[in-house]
């Protein structure tokens, strides 16, 4: 049996994050597992990269973020393939108060917006926010940089070591893994995305927290086509999706309503015809162009979702912390989130960290979220 001062379930960007960032701070770090680094909902995800957020302190975290995944050999170590492309978020006349109020380094358009934009279809867009700093980068490597790091700074990363028992006592946590090898930490945060929840009602805790499956639509432009693609993340509120472009001539899709719950050990990560084509009409309607671009690799994944599609983060028993339910916008808020939670672990957290607190669904405290039924964009 080991002893260290934390213990961390989960092996994703949060995880990792987190571990690297406690690691820094000089505290003993052990990460748990199931499988391997990245491989679960981290290493499928869209990897858009945005500070959008109706939440100012979501904000905030992510715009640091974006500058941590822009600087992230130098800061971190290795490559988090960030691409600075702008973004564009289009917005129908119901918004147009939520959209004046959420502040933030944007640019808000109105009259200007067709001009800027004269190749995009803007029927019923009532306003559009650029954002500079929005791109896109790679949740696999940035994962994989978090995970490097923190093995530098001293962290033990236990790969295909399942979680079976957490034990929790009155000075540490016991964690039994599935080879039956025990490991004793003094404080155990889960963020374990979608399996967090049985793993945390060993410890008597009860969260309400669903996963969902979620599509990625790939596509390519022929070759003549692609000096007139959309060179940019657009944020298409309107019509319910998201698009990034994925080099020169690809692009991903996505959709930005929620979708029905799903067990995360038995769910299809393929894409049927009908939900591509859903996607596709819609990213047509908007950029004419698009209409001729042919189906790409395309698959889909899994989202940790909360009642209010927003973080859960906080302690949950004397010992026990949790990190789960970042809803489809994890992987952004990530690099700096990890640095809150490590603080959270130390003693020293940011006092705006309270309100992602667990305790607020039973305390009828839930935060709002998005416009309207795109509660993912926070």
């Amino acid at each position: 049996m080991g002893f260290h001062e934390v213990g961390i379930v989960g092996a994703g960007v949060h995880g990792l994050s987190a571990a690297y960032h406690l690691a820094r701070r000089g505290v003993s770090t052990v990460v748990f597992e199931r499988g391997t680094r990245a491989a679960g909902p981290t290493g499928r995800a869209s990897g858009v990269v945005r500070s959008y957020y109706t939440n100012r302190f979501l904000a905030e975290v992510a715009r640091d973020s974006t500058a941590v995944l822009a600087d992230f050999a130098d800061q971190v170590g290795g490559e988090s393939g960030y691409v600075r492309t702008g973004g564009l978020y289009l917005h129908g006349p119901d918004d147009l108060a939520d959209v004046l109020r959420t502040g933030g380094d944007h640019e808000i358009l109105t009259d200007d917006l067709a001009a800027r934009f004269s190749y995009l279809n803007l029927d019923g867009t009532a306003i559009g926010v650029w954002e500079e700093r929005a791109g896109y980068a790679d949740p696999y490597r940035t994962a994989l940089g978090y995970a490097a790091a923190a093995v530098r700074h001293g962290a033990t990363l236990l790969e295909h070591a399942a979680v079976r028992v957490v034990d929790e006592g009155p000075r540490s946590v016991r964690v039994v893994l599935a080879d039956r090898s025990r490991h004793e930490v003094g404080r155990l945060l889960v963020a374990a995305g979608p399996w967090t929840g049985p793993l945390l009602a060993q410890v008597g805790v009860t969260l309400p927290l669903t996963a969902e499956r979620h599509v990625v639509a790939g596509l390519a432009h022929p070759p003549e086509a692609a000096p007139h693609a959309v060179p940019y993340v657009l944020i298409d509120v309107q019509h319910g999706y998201y698009s990034r472009p994925a080099g020169a001539h690809r692009f991903l899709l996505g959709a930005l309503a929620p979708t029905a719950t799903t067990d995360p050990d038995d769910y299809s990560p393929d894409v049927t015809g009908a939900e591509f084509a859903w996607l596709a009409a819609r990213a047509a309607r908007r950029a004419p162009v698009r209409a001729r671009a042919a189906a790409d690799r395309s698959w889909a994944s899994l989202y940790d979702v909360s009642p209010d599609w927003q973080p859960v983060t906080g302690r949950v028993t004397d010992r026990v912390h949790v990190d789960a339910g970042t809803s489809g916008h994890g992987f952004k808020l990530a690099p700096v989130w990890g640095e809150h939670v490590a603080r959270l672990l130390t003693g020293d957290a940011d006092q705006r960290l309270e309100q992602f607190s667990p305790d607020r669904f039973a305390a009828g405290s839930a935060l709002a979220a998005g416009f309207g039924a795109a509660r993912i964009l926070g």
